[in-house]
């Protein structure tokens, strides 16, 4: 229930971290605009008076030593000089927070670089590319009504060609004005509002849309509206919504459609794919030329499987390490792999059968099994604990194969510690969490710990770093949302007295105290911990440390 999320921030972990190594590297260029650029670098003195005289301002809010801003840096200046002779009520501006200090913080920048869309002097946060080309045409969007109005088809496929994402097209015959007057207006509110995502266009004359018909082959008269997401390049092959205009499944068909039928999926495209709710097959590659080889291929595919699964290639010289998380060799690429976004469990094509990588057709049957629910999931679990383990250690080990009988035995409270191996904080508790487990009946309180890294299990929250703590009461009541039973996160203090207190005033038990508590091991080793891996933290930090 809870793989997709957390697999997800693993990519968008990934993702950032891959674009700070690369921010860092050979390629960065200056942090500050060219001084011959169209870039306006602004001071407090004059900052509020620029922003009155232009009415759209795009500023950076920069260190000049900061790595992502190394990497936007000539992206921001070629989209200033781009729209500098077109659009020249559009600037774009840089504010240096090392000397600015005051003026950033009046603004709550918090971290670099940090971009806003200023309309005079109120602001909303940029949500767009940071590619050159991205910037231009999303701050071009910004500058347009909301929703632009066809005058001519002509105009309106000059405009279609100048754009560089998907956008949504409103088609309003004349028999609809009167009965659909309604979804017109609904159609000019959600444009307003989502005016930051997706360019909006309408057209209302029967001649252009006669003519349309043709462009796009499909029959576009009646007496109800249609909606169409179109593709930069692709108006034979729009994408098209036909039901009531309501503006959450609207808004959710819209997002799905702006996803094309095969593409790479990078820190620039995340957003889009995580929020399709669809599943992902991935494509990992080592080279240009594999990318290159299933191109077509893919986006055959894509297309056949619309509104069911979205297909993305990876990089694997980048991205790699990805693959771990979808239970796959990431040394044995190209590989092809699915993850779900309802559950997020994951299926692979096998690597030991296929170590050069999968062939078309291969990935084909392997996408039409997952389709038809013929595919089996790659669950990871450590081997069950033997008895012996179990006698070893007061502390219940979890793995996934005994999770759900654990957590499913709700006559008894249990106390999960969600941990990684290499986590710091996690090997300072270990010792606690066994003198927890020692203090009262296991057949009342099961103190346990598992090693999520290792172990595919479903959990309340998404975990978010290590180690997280949660308590299951027993008795309690089932989340039907969730499927398990309501939770309580502990966040106090991770002393032995602070966790007794915390399980005494919250167990749905009489919370015993243990009568012959599980014999000791001989030899308790003291739990190593590395200064390298461990960081201290203040008392009230939050519980999630280290992920």
């Amino acid at each position: 229930m809870r793989f997709w999320d957390f697999s997800t921030k693993a990519l968008a972990t990934l993702l950032a971290s891959v674009a700070v190594v690369s921010a860092s590297g050979p390629t960065d260029g200056d942090a500050i605009a060219p001084a011959d650029s169209a870039v306006v670098k602004l001071t407090a003195s004059e900052f509020e008076s620029f922003l009155t005289e232009n009415p759209l301002v795009l500023t950076e809010f920069f260190a000049p030593w900061c790595g992502y801003c190394k990497q936007l840096g000539p992206e921001f200046a070629l989209a200033a000089d781009s729209l500098k002779d077109t659009h020249p009520n559009i600037r774009l501006a840089q504010v240096d927070c090392t000397e600015e200090a005051d003026l950033c913080q009046s603004h709550d920048i918090k971290g670099y670089p940090t971009l806003k869309v200023f309309r005079g002097t109120s602001s909303d946060e940029y949500a767009g590319p940071r590619e050159a080309a991205g910037i231009a045409d999303h701050m071009i969007k910004l500058s347009l009504p909301a929703v632009q109005n066809v005058q001519d088809l002509d105009s309106f496929l000059k405009a279609a060609d100048s754009q560089t994402q998907p956008f949504v097209v409103q088609v309003f015959p004349s028999a609809a004005h009167k009965s659909a007057a309604a979804s017109n207006e609904t159609y000019s509110q959600l444009a307003n509002q989502e005016r930051s995502r997706f360019s909006f266009f309408s057209i209302a004359e029967d001649d252009i849309i006669s003519k349309l018909d043709k462009k796009v082959n499909i029959d576009l008269s009646g007496k109800k509206p249609k909606y169409l997401v179109v593709h930069p390049g692709e108006l034979d092959d729009v994408r098209v919504y036909e039901g009531e205009l309501e503006r959450e499944a609207f808004i959710d068909w819209a997002t799905s459609a702006m996803v094309p039928d095969f593409g790479d999926i990078n820190r620039d495209t995340y957003l889009l794919y995580m929020n399709s709710k669809l599943p992902l097959g991935y494509y990992f590659y080592n080279n240009a030329e594999e990318r290159l080889a299933v191109d077509a291929f893919f986006k055959e595919q894509g297309k056949k499987f619309r509104g069911k699964i979205n297909f993305v290639g990876l990089d694997a010289s980048q991205f790699g390490r990805h693959a771990e998380v979808l239970n796959m060799d990431p040394e044995v690429v190209p590989l092809f792999a699915i993850q779900e976004s309802s559950g997020g469990k994951k299926y692979g094509v096998n690597q030991t059968e296929h170590p050069t990588g999968p062939s078309t057709k291969v990935i084909t049957s392997f996408v039409e099994d997952f389709l038809a629910g013929k595919a089996t999931p790659i669950i990871k679990s450590e081997p069950l604990p033997t008895q012996e383990e179990i006698d070893a250690q007061a502390v219940t080990k979890l793995v996934t194969h005994n999770y759900d009988e654990i957590l499913g035995d709700y006559s008894k409270d249990v106390f999960v510690k969600y941990y990684a191996p290499w986590c710091g904080h996690c090997k300072k508790l270990a010792p606690i969490w066994e003198e927890l487990a020692e203090e009262f009946d296991p057949e009342q309180i099961v103190v346990a710990d598992i090693d999520h890294t290792l172990n595919d299990v479903e959990t309340p929250v998404v975990i978010e770093g290590y180690p997280t703590l949660i308590f299951y009461p027993a008795n309690g009541e089932v989340n039907p949302e969730t499927g398990f039973r309501k939770h309580i996160m502990y966040s106090g203090a991770r002393e032995l007295e602070d966790f007794i207190k915390f399980i005494k005033t919250s167990a749905g038990t009489k919370a015993k105290k243990a009568t012959s508590p599980k014999a000791k091991k001989a030899d308790v080793d003291e739990v190593a911990i590395d200064d390298e891996d461990d960081v201290e933290v203040a008392e009230d930090d939050v519980d999630h440390d280290e992920l």
